[in-house]
């Protein structure tokens, strides 16, 4: 029988995963395929783990963004985890909400697999101002037997910064140059992969 744990944590299905261009080669015909879901997956997935009764989110406005509480009823207990986010260039508020939302739910361990899944890249066309793939990306079933290779915290290690006074060095190297710098991404980042990196790092290394 499944842990709730491991109920939140499954897959998703391909058809409630969704993909956005991360990023274009130089002659644009190929982009990053990213992997995301939509904070209605996740409340489906919350209504059929828990109980639609048995789940609730609150939300704290900051400056700049937004803090998301995520509490569910465990053993009739209210168990709660949070995670916040700024104003997003799009839709600035409903944006901020819905990915805060989305990074609380990540804490919980729903979606978190997919900011482990390496990026493919795949031809893609312009439509408007922006690119789409010109076929639906799928996400690699093979991928996990490749990764075993490589543990979690050496991929986390592995990222390079491409900003800031760090610019060029990866996270390894700052966290033992300098471990309140990832403190600080974890809060100040917008790349959700990256900020989920720094907090891995700081706990494995608080745990080790």
């Amino acid at each position: 029988m499944m842990s709730l744990k491991e109920k939140l944590e499954k897959p998703f299905s391909d058809d409630e995963l969704e993909f956005r261009v991360g990023a274009t080669n130089s002659d644009k015909t190929k982009g990053l395929a990213l992997a995301y879901i939509q904070a209605r997956a996740i409340q489906n997935r919350l209504d059929e783990v828990v109980g639609i009764e048995n789940w609730r989110v609150s939300y704290k406005e900051i400056n700049g963004g937004f803090i998301a509480k995520l509490e569910l009823k465990i053993n009739n207990e209210w168990i709660s985890k949070e995670d916040g986010s700024g104003v997003t260039d799009y839709e600035a508020i409903k944006g901020g909400i819905s990915c805060a939302f989305k990074r609380v739910a990540s804490v919980w361990g729903i979606g978190r697999y997919l900011y482990e899944v390496e990026g493919q890249w795949l031809p893609i066309e312009q439509r408007g101002k922006s690119y789409i793939f010109k076929e639906t990306p799928k996400i690699n079933k093979h991928q996990n037997d490749v990764s075993i290779e490589e543990s979690k915290e050496e991929r986390a290690k592995n990222i390079e910064l491409t900003f800031g006074k760090y610019k060029g060095k990866t996270l390894g190297e700052v966290l033992k140059e300098n471990k309140d710098y990832l403190v600080y991404l974890t809060t100040n980042s917008k790349d959700t992969k990256i900020i989920n990196a720094c907090k891995y790092l700081l706990n494995f290394k608080e745990v080790a």
